[in-house]
C-alpha cells in the first residue's frame, strides 16, 4: 500500500513537473533587438513621417508583442531584456503564407461529394510535420494552410502560427477561409454535374444561394426581425462566417475566363471577399477588373511566368497566348492591382523557398518592394490578420525574421526566428543572443 502511495505521488509530482516546465516554455523572454536595418513593411505616409525602413534602429519585444520599435537614439531598453545583437543584419517581419497545404495529413481531399462546406481542415493540421519545422528556415512564420483542390467546395482552411513548442495555440484562426476550386483539378471523371465547367458554375451558385439565404435568415432573428428562430443546418453553419465578412472565400482558378467567373461569382453576386489564387494562364489580362474591386486580392505562385507551352493537351488554354514571357506578378501590378500576394502551394514547392518566389517575381519584373510586401503585410491583409502580423509595428506579435540581407536576397540564410516572441529557430553555428549583456541597473 504505501509503495503504491509512493507510486502514485511520484507520478503526480512528475506530472506537476512537466506542466511547469510547459508553463515555462510557452511564456516569452523580454528582448532588445539591436538591428542594422529594420524593414518594418509599415506603409510610408503622406506626411513623410512614416517608417518603411529604419537604419540602427531597436525592436523592444514583450509578452509575445512588439513594445516599441524605433531608431536606438529614441529607444530607452527597459531593465532586464535580453539583448539580441543584430547590428549587422536586417530584421524583418516573418513571411506570410497565403495558399500551402502543409501540415494538413489526412485533410488533403475528400472525394466522395463536390460540395463540402461542413468540412474544415483544423482538424487535421499536425504539429509535428516537418514541413513546419523547414518552414521556419526560410522565414516563414504564418501559414494559411488548406484542403487540395478535388472539389468545388472543399470546406474551410486554417490560419497556423508556426510555434510548435504550443501545439495548442498554433491556431491563429480557426477558420481562415473558405476553400473553392474552379479549373481543372475539380473537373471530376465519374460523370456526376461537375464534370463540366458549366456544371460546376451552378453548383458554386447554388450552396452560394443557400448560405446567403441563411446566413440572412440568422441575421433578420438576432436583429429581432424574425420571431421564428432558423433551422440550424450544419452544412451552412459555417458559411455564416463568410457572409458576414469575417472571413474571405479563396478560389484556386486559371486563365482568363477563370479569374473573372471567380471576380463576378463570389464578389460581384455575392459581395463577398474573394482570393483567386494561381491565377495564371494570362489571368492577369483581367487583372484591370480586379483592380477596380476592394474586395479581391490576387494570389500568384507556384507558377510565376506566363508562356505558351503546348506540352500537355490538358492545359493547352493554359499560358500567354503571344506565345511571349510574361512575369505575373509585374503584369497583374502593370493592371493596378495592388492587393498582391505570392504563394508556394506548398508542398507543390517547399513551404521555406517563399522568399525565392518572391525574389524570382521581383527578377521577372515586379518593383522589390511590392515583391516584400507580397509575402508579408499583403498576405495578411488578404486574410484579414494584419492587425497581428505582416508587418513591424507596436502592438502587433513579435514575429521576426533576421538574417544579413533582405528577404529577397536568397544568397543569405535565414539566421534567427522568432514567433510570438519566442525564439524558434536559429541557425547552427549562430547564436546572437548576448548572454552576457542584459540590462541590469541598480
Amino acid at each position: 500500500m504505501n509503495q503504491t502511495i509512493y507510486m502514485v505521488s511520484i507520478a503526480i509530482l512528475t506530472l506537476l513537473i512537466g506542466l511547469s516546465k510547459a508553463e515555462d516554455d510557452s511564456l516569452s523572454a523580454n528582448y532588445a533587438i539591436k538591428a542594422g536595418k529594420i524593414l518594418t513593411m509599415q506603409p510610408v505616409r503622406q506626411s513623410g513621417t512614416g517608417q518603411g525602413v529604419i537604419n540602427h534602429g531597436i525592436i523592444l519585444v514583450s509578452n509575445g508583442k512588439i513594445e516599441a520599435l524605433g531608431p536606438a537614439s529614441e529607444i530607452n531598453v527597459p531593465e532586464g531584456y535580453t539583448i539580441i545583437d543584430a547590428s549587422d543584419r536586417w530584421v524583418a517581419p516573418g513571411i506570410v503564407e497565403a495558399h500551402s497545404h502543409i501540415g494538413t495529413e489526412g485533410g488533403i481531399n475528400d472525394m466522395v461529394t463536390p460540395i463540402n462546406p461542413e468540412l474544415r481542415v483544423a482538424d487535421c493540421v499536425n504539429p509535428e510535420s516537418t514541413d513546419i519545422k523547414e518552414a521556419l528556415t526560410g522565414g516563414v512564420t504564418t501559414i494559411h494552410t488548406m484542403q487540395g483542390s478535388g472539389t468545388n467546395i472543399g470546406g474551410f482552411t486554417v490560419i497556423v502560427k508556426l510555434d510548435i513548442s504550443c501545439p495548442e495555440k498554433m491556431t491563429l484562426r480557426e477558420l481562415g477561409a473558405m476553400k473553392a476550386t474552379q479549373a481543372y483539378n475539380p473537373e471530376r471523371r465519374g460523370g456526376d454535374l461537375a464534370l463540366t465547367r458549366m456544371g460546376m458554375s451552378w453548383l458554386l451558385r447554388q450552396i452560394l444561394k443557400r448560405g446567403k439565404a441563411y446566413t440572412g435568415a440568422w441575421v433578420e432573428y438576432e436583429r429581432g426581425d424574425r420571431r421564428n428562430k432558423p433551422e440550424y443546418k450544419p452544412e451552412l453553419q459555417q458559411m455564416r462566417k463568410v457572409f458576414s465578412g469575417e472571413i474571405p472565400v479563396i478560389v484556386h482558378t486559371y486563365e482568363v475566363w477563370g479569374v473573372m467567373q471567380t471576380i463576378r461569382m463570389f464578389n460581384d453576386e455575392n459581395n463577398l471577399k474573394v482570393i483567386p489564387t494561381h491565377t495564371h494562364g494570362s489571368g492577369y489580362m483581367v487583372g484591370t477588373e480586379a483592380a477596380k474591386r476592394d474586395g479581391v486580392s490576387i494570389n500568384i505562385g507556384p507558377q510565376l511566368v506566363d508562356f505558351w507551352s503546348p506540352a500537355d493537351s490538358r492545359f493547352r488554354g493554359m499560358g500567354a497566348a503571344d506565345k511571349r514571357f510574361h512575369g505575373m506578378g509585374a503584369e497583374y501590378y502593370k493592371a493596378g492591382v495592388r492587393n498582391l500576394s505570392i504563394s508556394t502551394d506548398a508542398s507543390v514547392l517547399p513551404q521555406e523557398s517563399l522568399s525565392f518566389q518572391a525574389a524570382m517575381s521581383a527578377r521577372f519584373g515586379l518593383d522589390d518592394e511590392i515583391a516584400l510586401a507580397a509575402i508579408t503585410i499583403n498576405p495578411a491583409r488578404a486574410l484579414d490578420i494584419d492587425d497581428r502580423v505582416g508587418s513591424l509595428e507596436v502592438g502587433k506579435d513579435a514575429d521576426i525574421v533576421i538574417k544579413k540581407g533582405s528577404l529577397l536576397d536568397v544568397t543569405t540564410p535565414v539566421d534567427l526566428v522568432l514567433v510570438n516572441g519566442k525564439i524558434v529557430y536559429q541557425r547552427d553555428a549562430v547564436d546572437l543572443v548576448v548572454k552576457t549583456e542584459q540590462i541590469h541597473r541598480n
